[in-house]
């Protein structure tokens, strides 16, 4: 009888989370891929960067909605420590590829916006990899300082990112009192 009702709620939960995250996942991929198509058209327009921190500040948006509306009433329904590492993960993945996506397009537009070790002939996949190194980086406070945004629009995606790591570390702290550790 217990397996049932755990089976139920584990099932219900992760319901209830994939509908809450439904739109914004998409939106982040959308865009992400919108990047994809940009950057592969070569063009270099200099409002091109601008575009890029305009999609990026409309995910941070969604992004920030989704933890302190969506995410607050489903840990308000469930309290168990599982549930909430899962959905400090799943943000955080979210936060971290999503920015990945937007260094890399910002570098492909234009190479000058990061201080960087990248050579012209690294392929896509290593130029993703480094970015994706980056905005893990940056999410986590770290900054060693082997990747460095110059231009102003690295920098503004760069603080947008920095805001949304502390947006999370608050929402962790103000639930944490919530939490409930199972036995």
């Amino acid at each position: 009888m217990q397996k049932t009702i755990d089976i139920s709620e584990f099932s219900s939960f992760y319901k209830q989370l994939f509908k809450k995250l439904l739109l914004t996942t998409i939106l982040v991929v959308v865009i992400s891929l919108s990047y994809v198509l940009l950057t592969s058209l070569n063009v270099t327009h200099p409002t091109l960067s601008y575009i890029i921190v305009v999609l990026a500040s409309i995910k941070a948006f969604f992004i920030v909605r989704l933890t302190f509306i969506q995410l607050t009433k489903i840990i308000g329904e469930s309290h168990k420590l599982s549930h909430v590492l899962t959905l400090f993960g799943v943000l955080i993945l979210l936060i971290v590829l999503s920015f990945s996506f937007d260094y890399h397009a910002l570098y492909a537009t234009n190479v000058d916006s990061f201080k960087t070790t990248l050579t012209g002939n690294t392929s896509l996949i290593g130029q993703f990899f480094e970015f994706l190194y980056f905005s893990l980086i940056t999410f986590s406070s770290v900054g060693f300082g082997d990747i460095v945004p110059i231009s102003v629009v690295g920098k503004i995606i760069v603080m947008l990112e920095v805001l949304l790591s502390f947006f999370v570390l608050v929402f962790g702290i103000a639930n944490i009192n919530r939490i409930h550790v199972d036995k």
